[in-house]
């Protein structure tokens, strides 16, 4: 599977497609190109008084906006009061027809439990999940919520719902995945780390014996350093490891919450946060504490300011306890004093300087963007009912900045209220990305930047939409035709599938060029899983689209039609995750497909070849 394959795309330029049922006549008026690199900045602005209660009412006068400190117009402005979801309903399609037509809209705000197992110790998940059934009992009617996971990567347990019901049956059901008992490997437990102080002491006491000779004690002291910055230096790795991987999670979600219009306030339980998962906007270097990662947050802050996601990072430790006070017999007996004293002290440096820190990243992911930090408490139940609450009602306002030059620089936003003492929770900051710098740094990346969302367990993403009909090519290549698919050593019998897309044009970047022709460039990928979610097969199709004015205008109404094929084992019921990427926006959309049991469809398309004169 390690292995890639890229072939030329076949075209179909013809005006009955899949997209004939749904697609509406668009008009043929010229189509309008955009020189300017004005800059329109989106905030939604929360604003609390008193016991963090929402104020409603403000007008668009009563706000003031500044980036850098220059006083900016604010062009639109409007009040979101909590509107609920609506589900929409797609009509029956045909056999073998699918479609990644988001089918939830909202037109203020949802809300996604994040419960993170990759940095949360397995006591505080077991202690969260029994407080997170309590408040799903009580949860307020209409409440539409998600919940996801994370360890090794991220997985949607339940999609957006408000049925209260659904989510206590998901939370309680063992097969789901919840957390309660996952161990992260990226985040020792407080055993391993015991058991390191450990190994270190007794170095140490080693080390101290009265009988030791001179150079045997000079090489215990060059071996008690070596295991030191042994155990430093994998800790150092664990933690860059957990925050890559976080970093990656977070812009999955906000690229499947990207086709939900509105708010998405997604609450993100956890033990601890890495540092600097998004720049800091009051540091006079916003990346001091991220250097290494500094091309990852910069994405992770981009996805989450174009997709309007304010995060509520809630500590799922409850009230923080204190480890020294924490009898422990063991260590009493099996340590020296002096070393009892040293590790004590040792430990509650670390533990202090670890919560610091952590909390610190809270703060800093809350205030940029646009949500509110919730630690030390044992109210996790109010915590969740002040954010879903105030997350529903904000403002939101935009405004053309001042500063035309897109240097990719961090810009810090500042918003007033004229009048009042209110709180406000907005994001405070963007960055002033030119979108040709990003597409040839993104070029120069050796990772592919689709590969990330077509996971077994992601969710459907719908920043570009389109249909796809799936069957059993008709007819069947010949036993002896090339293998299609990057698992060449895929064995036994096999049906070749054939994939046709309809994409919608509308979703993505296509360039007007001089000679009145479109440009653009598309990724397709297919990716085969068995019932086990192992990988099978899969095809990978890059191309530059270049399409003439007319057949511009008949793709408007019917989609960019595209067909890919892929070789599937007979035999086997199982899923294909299909993603279309545009490499020119970075949008996204992705599909999962489930296939019948291929052994079936090749015998019913056996019996039909066979009834063909």
């Amino acid at each position: 599977m390690s292995s890639r394959r890229c072939a030329p795309f076949i075209l179909l330029f013809l005006v009955g497609s899949l997209y004939s049922q749904t697609a509406n006549p668009i008009p043929s008026a010229p189509v309008p190109t955009f020189n300017t690199k004005v800059r329109v900045v989106v905030l939604d602005v929360v604003v609390t008084e008193g016991k963090d209660e929402p104020v409603s009412g403000l007008r668009k006068k009563d706000f003031e906006v500044f980036e850098d400190g220059k006083t900016q117009t604010v062009s639109t402005f409007e009040e979101h009061k909590g509107a609920p979801l609506t589900q929409i309903k797609l009509p029956p399609m045909p056999a073998g027809i699918y479609t990644n037509f988001p089918t939830v809209q909202a037109s203020d705000s949802v809300n996604v439990l994040l419960l993170d197992a990759l940095n949360t110790q397995t006591r505080d998940q077991t202690y969260l999940h029994t407080e997170l059934l309590k408040y799903l009992k009580t949860i307020p009617p209409g409440t539409r919520v998600a919940i996801f996971t994370l360890s090794s990567r991220l997985r949607m347990i339940q999609p957006v719902t408000s049925d209260s019901k659904l989510l206590l049956a998901v939370l309680n059901d063992k097969k789901s995945g919840v957390w309660g008992t996952h161990q992260s490997a990226l985040l020792p437990s407080e055993i391993e780390k015991e058991a390191d102080t450990h190994t270190v002491d007794f170095m140490i006491q080693e080390n101290q014996a009265p009988d030791s000779e001179p150079d045997s004690v000079q090489q215990e002291a060059s071996g008690i350093y070596a295991m030191q910055q042994f155990l430093a230096d994998t800790a150092a790795f664990q933690t860059e490891s957990r925050t890559r991987i976080t970093l990656q999670s977070l812009q999955q979600l906000a690229r499947y919450l990207s086709d939900i219009p509105g708010r998405k306030n997604v609450i993100w339980f956890s033990g601890s946060f890495p540092t600097g998962i998004l720049p800091d906007p009051d540091a006079p270097d916003p990346f001091s504490s991220v250097k290494e990662l500094q091309q990852q947050v910069h994405e992770t802050a981009d996805v989450l300011t174009a997709n309007q996601v304010a995060i509520y990072p809630i500590g799922a430790e409850g009230l923080a306890t204190d480890s020294r006070f924490e009898a422990n017999a063991a260590e009493i007996g099996e340590k020296r004093g002096s070393l009892v004293t040293r590790d004590q002290i040792a430990d509650m440096r670390s533990e202090q300087g670890d919560r610091a820190s952590s909390r610190a990243s809270m703060e800093i992911l809350a205030k940029d963007s646009g949500g509110e930090a919730y630690y030390d408490t044992n109210g996790l139940g109010n915590a969740l009912l002040r954010v879903i609450n105030n997350g529903a009602r904000y403002y939101t306002i935009s405004y053309a900045t001042t500063n035309p030059k897109m240097d990719g620089k961090f810009r810090r936003v500042e918003v007033k209220v004229t009048e009042g003492k209110f709180k406000l929770a907005y994001r405070r900051g963007y960055y002033a990305d030119d979108t040709e710098s990003i597409e040839k740094s993104a070029g120069q990346q050796n990772s592919d930047p689709l590969f990330p969302l077509m996971g077994v367990n992601l969710p459907n993403f719908s920043q570009i939409v389109y249909k796809v009909r799936v069957l059993p090519l008709n007819p069947q290549p010949q036993p002896d035709a090339p293998f299609l698919g990057s698992n060449t050593d895929l064995k036994g019998p096999r049906i070749r599938y054939s994939a046709d897309f309809a994409i919608t044009l509308q979703d993505l970047k296509l360039n007007l060029a001089p000679d009145g022709r479109y440009h653009g460039n598309i990724e397709i990928m297919m990716v085969l899983y068995d019932p086990q979610g192992r990988p099978l097969n899969m095809i990978i199709k890059q191309a530059g689209l270049l399409l003439k004015p007319d057949v511009y205008k008949s793709m408007e109404k019917v989609g960019l039609q595209i067909k890919s094929d892929i070789d599937v084992p007979s035999g086997h019921a199982l899923m294909m995750r299909m993603g279309v990427y545009d490499l020119e926006s970075s949008k996204a959309g992705t599909l999962s497909v489930p296939l019948r049991d291929t052994s079936t469809t090749a015998n019913l398309q056996k019996k039909d070849s066979q009834k063909k004169p």
